[in-house]
This record gives C-alpha cells, structure tokens and sequence, in this order.
C-alpha cells in the first residue's frame, strides 16, 4: 500500500498525526533553551599550577616535571603537552575521544594530581585541574568603576557578585582587576639601629603569630567540635602590636616601633578603566541548562536593583551582552519562516484549492 492510498484510507490517523507534530513544535518552540553556540567537549583537561617568583627553569624542574611523572600512568591519554613559564606551569591532556568513560579519567587525572605532595612550598593552594568544553560560558560583563577608594570599590564588587551568583541561571562570577589585600611592613634602618633589630627577627615574630593551627576535636556526650587554633592577621593594627622582644621588667618592642605597617594591595599587573577610572569587571557564566536570555534579563534586574542603593559616584556597566545576539539571530529566524510559509502557500495557491493549500503550507 502506497503512503498517498494509505493517508486516504486512515485521514483520521493522519490527522492526529499532524496535530501531534505542530504540537511538538510549538511546544518546543517556547520550552527549548536559547544559545549562541553548542555545547561542545573539546575531551581535553588542563592542569594549572601558580609558583609565584620562580623562573621558567625552576618551574619546569619544580612543578611540571614531578606532575609529568605522575600523569604518564593516566590511561586514554594521546597526547599531554606542558608549557613551564615563569611563575606559572600549564599541562594540557588530550582524552581519547572513543573512550568509554571520560568522567573516570577525569577523576584519575585529578588523583594522579593529588599524588604530587613533595611541590615547593611557595606553589600557590594546588594545581587546578580545569574539564575544558563549553557547557559554562561568559554571557555578559558587568564593570563597576568611577570610586576613588579602591577598597570601597572592592566592597561594592562583592556585593553584587553575591547578588548574581544567587541568580538560578547563573553558574559562577569572576573578577578581573580585582587586587588581593595585602599589608606592607616597612622597616626603618634608624630605629632598626637605636634598638638593635635585625630584620630576621622581625620576621620571626609575624611568621610565629600569624598561624592557623589545627587543634583537633573535642567530643561531648551528645555532639562533636572541630577545635581550631586562628591567629592570621586581619586587621593593620594586629601586625603593629606583634611583639618582638620583651623582658622580665616588663618592657617590650613592638613591630610599630620599628616599622610602619600599610593596608594596601598586590602589585598591579593589570589595568582596567570605565570612564577614565579605576574598574573592578564582573565575568557572569551561565549554566548547561540555563536560558541565555531569560538569565541576562534576570542579570539586568538584579544590576538595576543593586544601582538604586549604591553611591552615586559608582558607574555599573554592562556590557559584551551575549543575549543581544542571539535576540538578532532568532529575529532574523523568525523572519525568514514567516516570509517562507507565505511564498509556499502563494506557489501552492497556484496550483491548489485554498484549504488544501493552506493546510499543506502548515
């Protein structure tokens, strides 16, 4: 039976049928996710390690050496490539792309990783061990820009990346010309002199009181509690009052006697600007599963609400909108299936009675 005699014998069938599909598709039309570009597994994983002050030689033999040996055990791996800079070691691994499970190499990269314990102490945190695809990536731009005081500026930034990582769409913010605080201790040779103080011990007593020790637990016959020694400097004032010497009669020297102490920040590497004025950006990444467009728009709300309480002096711009685009595209989409419905059904005009016609154009 030919699928022409057989749309005619069951037009019933045929019918639901076609109810089914444009169904399907207006359905589809409003429920699917609205992206720019595909989600694409590049089946490579990067290892990042930051040593800060070493040389490019020193890396080499310090970091991505020790990490080589390790990864080299790591099965479905066809190609790793390593790259010692200064101050910075990146090793790139290629996964087989016909493996069976890419999740389980993953894993077994990250504790070939964790298997490197004898690294230089100066090696920032760990080596990070960054899954690169595109499932998370940047939709929009938020710079905050136009304070004077870089850390009330600061203070502002972190207020609105709590606001937008509290979004539903959003899956992580990050800051780019945002210094870590730091406190600068400045010795003064004279009174270095006049007390007899070498630098060494100047050191020996902010390294031995800033600490952070574990004290174990402490059991009760209903709860347990992780104990916690904490003595980190939080404040200026705490580095002042360190004590370097003291003697039985009760005298002693401080650190502000000798030095002066500078709430400050780390050494500017990068320079970024919105109207001629220092700027903190905010980088907003959307989720797998997240609307493009719909997460933009919840992201210009939360902006709007954070610009009515923040001071007048701070400018919040948005920028690189993603969603722009894809706006455009689906425009120009519509369009075209507008335009092509209605040239199908003027040629099947020509040729067709009117509701046939039509119903063949839908």
């Amino acid at each position: 039976m030919k699928i022409a005699e057989f749309s005619v014998k069951h037009s019933l069938f045929i019918n639901l049928v076609s109810v089914l599909l444009l169904l399907v598709g207006l359905i589809s039309m409003f429920t699917l996710n609205r992206e720019a570009f595909p989600v694409i597994d590049f089946d490579r994983v990067a290892i990042q390690t930051v040593y800060p002050g070493a040389s490019a030689d020193d890396v080499e033999k310090l970091v991505t050496a020790p990490l080589e040996k390790e990864l080299r055990e790591v099965d479905e791996i066809e190609e790793m490539l390593s790259v010692s800079r200064e101050s910075q070691s990146t090793i790139t691994m290629k996964i087989n792309p016909d493996a069976d499970d890419k999740n389980k190499i993953t894993n077994d990269i990250q504790k070939a990783v964790d298997r490197v314990t004898d690294l230089p102490d100066e090696v920032e945190d760990r080596p990070v061990v960054t899954e690169i695809n595109s499932k998370i990536f940047p939709i929009i731009n938020v710079s905050l820009g136009g304070m004077k005081d870089e850390f009330a500026l600061q203070g502002m930034a972190d207020i609105l990346e709590d606001r937008l990582e509290e979004l539903d769409g959003v899956a992580k913010v990050e800051k780019t010309g945002y210094r870590d605080e730091e406190f600068w201790v400045e010795p003064d040779l004279n009174k270095m002199e006049k007390f007899h103080v070498s630098i060494e011990e100047i050191m020996a007593s902010l390294q031995a009181r800033n600490i952070s020790v574990p004290g174990g637990k402490l059991k009760t016959a209903d709860e347990e509690f992780a104990v916690k020694t904490s003595g980190e400097f939080t404040t200026k004032e705490e580095i002042e009052d360190v004590i370097i010497r003291a003697n039985d009669a009760g005298n002693w020297l401080k650190v502000k006697d000798v030095a002066a102490v500078k709430r400050t920040f780390e050494e500017e590497t990068e320079i970024r600007k919105s109207l001629g004025k220092k700027a903190i950006t905010l980088v907003v990444y959307k989720k797998e599963k997240a609307d493009a467009i719909d997460t933009t728009r919840d992201i210009y709300r939360a902006v709007n609400e954070f610009k009515k309480k923040a001071p007048s002096e701070l400018n919040v711009t948005p920028y690189d909108d993603l969603s722009y685009y894809i706006e455009r595209r689906l425009n120009v989409l519509r369009s075209n299936g507008f335009v092509g419905f209605i040239f199908v059904v003027l040629i099947l005009f020509a040729f067709l009675h009117s509701r046939p016609a039509f119903f063949t154009a839908l």
